[in-house]
C-alpha cells in the first residue's frame, strides 16, 4: 500500500503505524521495571533450588566438604573434620562443617540438607544487606536482592557446600556492627559485642584469614575519615576480647591437644606460606593455585558479570568525588567502597588465590549499585530490570547444562546404579582412586584392592587399553565406568 499525498491527507504508512504501536507496547512493558526485577529474582531463586535439590556434589570442592560433613554424621568426627577415618583436615576450622553435619543429622544425608546452611547464611548476608541500604538512604532496599542474585559468585556459594557462604556472613555482620558502633547507634556496648562475637565466629570459619577480611576495610576507613585512633578506642572492649576468646580458643586449645601439629600447619603453612610462596608445596589435601598479579580483578569481573559496567562508572565516579572534595562522599558510601575495594586489593598480590575470595566484596557493592539503579532515569531501569530479566531466563535455562556437567565431575550416578544391584553390605572395589563423591554417595562402602566385589570401577582410558568388551560394562561414565569382574 502506498501513501496518499494528496492534501489534508496522512502521509504515514500502516508499517510505520504498525512499528510505532509495537514500541509503544514495549515501551509500557518495560516501565513496570520493579516487576521485571521481581521476576528475574524469582527466576534465579528457582534455579538455585533446583540445583541444590537435583543437582550431585562435584568434585572436587563441594564434594570434598560434603564428606567431610558426612564424616561427621557417620562417624563422630566432631572435633576436628576428617577427609576419611584416617585423615583430619587441617586446612579449614569446622564451622562451615558444623552447619552442614547438623542439617544433615537431622534431614538425613543427602545434597540438599548438606547445601542449605549456606542459603541460610546468604539470606542473612542479604538481610544484612538491606539494612546498609535502609542506612544509606534507599527508598527500596529491596533492590539489593536482584543485585546480589545475579551476582554469579554469590548465586554459585548460595547453594554450594564450601566454606566460603559462612566467611562471607561473619564478614558481613561484623563489619555493620562496627558500622553501629563508629557512628555511636543506640545500644552500641551490644554492638560492641557483637562485633567481637564475629572477630570469634570468624577464627572458626577460615581462621585468620577471616579476621582480615574484617580488619581491612575498617582500617581503610578509618584513615580516610582521619580518625583510626578513635575507631579503635571504640571498638576495643575487655569484654568482647574475652567473649571471643570464649568462642573459639577452647577449639584451638582441644584441636591441638588432640592432633599435635595443626595450629603450626594451619597457622604458618594456611595463613602465610599458602599466599606468600607462589606454588607452595606444603598443601597436604591439594595444590597451590599459582594465578598472575591481579587475578583476583579477572575473578571480581566473572562475580558480578551483569554488573561490571557499573562498578566501573560508580568507582570512577566515586575517585573523582573523593579527589575533588572528600567530605562530598558521605562516610557509609565511603565505608562501602572500602568493604568492596579492600579485599580485592589485598587479594591483588597474591598468586594462589581462586575466585570466591572476591565474596566478600560483593554484598557493600550491592548496596552501591542497588543506590546506582534506584537514583538512575526510567529509560535506564528499564533497560537495567529487562536487561537482568532475560540474564536470569538465560541463568534458568542453563540449569539442566550445569546440572549435566556436574554430573559428569560426580560419581552419584555410577555409585546408585552399583547399589541398585548390590547385595546389602557390598563394597564397591575401586581399581583407580576413589574420589570425594565416591565416598559420600557409597557413604564409605569402597574398597581397594581383593574385596570379592563383582564389579570393579575402572578409569575409561584403562578399560580401553584393556579392550573391556561393552557386554561387561554395566555403567559407562563420563570418567569411569562400572565394569563386571569375569
Amino acid at each position: 500500500m502506498h501513501a496518499d499525498h494528496r492534501p489534508g491527507r496522512s502521509v504515514t504508512t500502516p508499517s510505520a503505524n504498525n512499528r510505532r504501536a509495537v514500541g509503544a507496547r514495549i515501551n509500557d512493558v518495560g516501565r513496570n521495571w520493579q516487576a521485571w526485577l521481581l521476576t528475574a529474582t524469582a527466576l534465579l531463586l528457582l534455579a538455585r533450588l533446583g540445583l541444590m535439590w537435583f543437582a550431585p556434589l562435584a568434585d572436587t570442592t563441594e564434594a570434598r566438604y560434603g564428606e567431610i560433613a558426612r564424616q561427621a554424621v557417620s562417624n563422630g568426627f566432631w572435633l576436628m573434620p576428617h577427609m576419611d577415618p584416617q585423615t583430619p583436615f587441617f586446612a579449614k576450622p569446622p564451622l562451615s562443617t558444623w552447619s552442614s553435619a547438623a542439617f544433615m543429622a537431622v534431614f538425613g544425608v543427602n545434597e540438599f540438607a548438606a547445601r542449605l546452611p549456606a542459603l541460610l547464611v546468604s539470606l542473612g548476608a542479604i538481610w544484612i544487606t538491606m539494612r546498609m541500604a535502609a542506612e544509606l538512604g534507599l527508598r527500596q532496599r529491596w533492590l539489593v536482592i536482584p543485585v546480589l542474585a545475579s551476582s554469579p559468585l554469590f548465586f554459585a556459594s548460595a547453594g554450594a557446600v564450601m566454606t566460603d557462604a559462612v566467611q562471607m556472613a561473619v564478614v558481613l555482620a561484623a563489619q555493620y556492627c562496627a558500622w553501629q558502633v563508629w557512628r555511636e547507634a543506640p545500644q552500641t556496648a551490644r554492638w560492641r559485642l557483637a562485633f567481637w562475637a564475629m572477630v570469634g565466629l570468624g577464627a572458626l570459619s577460615k581462621g585468620l584469614a577471616t579476621w582480615v577480611l574484617i580488619a581491612l576495610p575498617l582500617l581503610s576507613f578509618a584513615v580516610m575519615q582521619g580518625k583510626p585512633v578513635q575507631l579503635l578506642r571504640r571498638l576495643c572492649n575487655t569484654q568482647g576480647v574475652l567473649l571471643a576468646l570464649a568462642i573459639f580458643l577452647p577449639w584451638y586449645v582441644a584441636a591441638e591437644a588432640r592432633y599435635p601439629g595443626f595450629l603450626n600447619y594451619f597457622i604458618v603453612g594456611e595463613h602465610f606460606a599458602r599466599f606468600l610462596q607462589p606454588g607452595w608445596m606444603g598443601d597436604r589435601y591439594g595444590t597451590a593455585h599459582r594465578q598472575p598479579l591481579g587475578a583476583i580483578w579477572i575473578f571480581w569481573t566473572g562475580a558480578i558479570l551483569p554488573w561490571i559496567g557499573v562498578f566501573g562508572c560508580l568507582l570512577l565516579r566515586a575517585v573523582q568525588r573523593w579527589r575533588s572534595r572528600p567530605a562530598a562522599l558521605p562516610p557509609l558510601e565511603c565505608f562501602l567502597w572500602c568493604a568492596t575495594l579492600a579485599p580485592l586489593l589485598f587479594f591483588t598480590f597474591s598468586r594462589n588465590i581462586i575466585w570466591t575470595y572476591a565474596l566478600t566484596a560483593i554484598p557493600p557493592f550491592a548496596v552501591l549499585a542497588a543506590q546506582w539503579l534506584e537514583n538512575s532515569a526510567e529509560n535506564l531501569q528499564q533497560r537495567s530490570a529487562l536487561g537482568l530479566a532475560a540474564f536470569a531466563a538465560l541463568v534458568l535455562t542453563c540449569a539442566p547444562l550445569i546440572q549435566r556437567q556436574m554430573n559428569a565431575n560426580s560419581e552419584r550416578e555410577l555409585i546408585q546404579n552399583f547399589l541398585q544391584h548390590a547385595p546389602a553390605g557390598a563394597q564397591l572395589n575401586y581399581q583407580t582412586h576413589p574420589t570425594f563423591s565416591s565416598a559420600f554417595y557409597s557413604q564409605g562402602a569402597l574398597c581397594k584392592g581383593d574385596c570379592h566385589s563383582k564389579v570393579v570401577v575402572m578409569d575409561n582410558q584403562e578399560a580401553l587399553r584393556l579392550h573391556i568388551p561393552a557386554d561387561r560394562i554395566r555403567f559407562h561414565g563420563a570418567r569411569r565406568s562400572l565394569v563386571e569382574v569375569k
